[in-house]
């Protein structure tokens, strides 16, 4: 379940309409939150449900994103493990759904060694005491045969109001919390006490620019 969790955050992250992941780590530097927050309607809950099902191994059980949209049924799908454990979920069908996962880890690197490489390609680096956060948002390895890309080309023809949705209303934001003040950022805001870095993109500055490589980095 760990990484069906992370697979489809990850498919998430290219499709939906407003979309938030903040990891808090603790002191450890190894433990800690992941708190995501999306908001979904129904066109987006179309084109996630139809990424899903293209993306699915057959060997595997399938991952049904209704879960996504159905609070209770998040709950009972949600297998925890010594690594990871779901503490809260909230979804709120009043307009659309909007959705609030709150997801405690104890082991950061194993829970990371579980994701799809090229999806979200989020790594880390220890040497000694410091410790190393990197992500390369590469659009050539999320999306190497450009379905996704022709997809959304060719919305700009038959629905030109979701194709704006999708290019330049849709907007990605990332924030790391740690216990430590950082060292070294790159591609990030950085806040006052050093402890808060930030950074957000649009489809547009993945897909534009001969499919620009969006980098960030932060060291503690």
């Amino acid at each position: 379940m760990v990484k069906k969790i992370i697979i489809i955050f990850g498919i998430m992250l290219l499709l939906i309409s407003c979309y938030s992941h903040k990891i808090i780590l603790n002191a450890d530097k190894k433990s800690g939150k992941m708190i995501i927050e999306y908001n979904l309607n129904d066109d987006y809950f179309q084109l996630l449900s139809i990424a899903v099902d293209n993306f699915a191994n057959e060997s595997e059980n399938p991952f049904d994103p209704i879960i996504l949209i159905d609070e209770e049924l998040f709950k009972q799908s949600f297998i925890e493990s010594k690594e990871i454990k779901l503490k809260s979920v909230n979804i709120d069908t009043t307009n659309g759904y909007k959705g609030k996962i709150v997801i405690e880890f104890y082991d950061f690197e194993k829970i990371l060694s579980q994701m799809p490489e090229g999806l979200i390609n989020l790594n880390i680096k220890r040497k000694k005491n410091s410790l190393t956060l990197s992500q390369e948002l590469n659009f050539n390895k999320m999306d190497p045969d450009e379905i996704f890309k022709n997809f959304i080309l060719q919305q700009k023809e038959d629905d030109i109001n979701f194709y704006n949705q999708l290019t330049k209303e849709a907007k990605f934001n990332f924030t790391i919390i740690t216990a430590w003040p950082m060292k070294y950022t790159e591609g990030v805001i950085l806040s006052h006490d050093k402890k808060q870095a930030k950074y957000s993109f649009k489809i547009n500055d993945l897909i534009n620019s001969n499919k620009k490589i969006l980098k960030f980095l932060i060291s503690l």
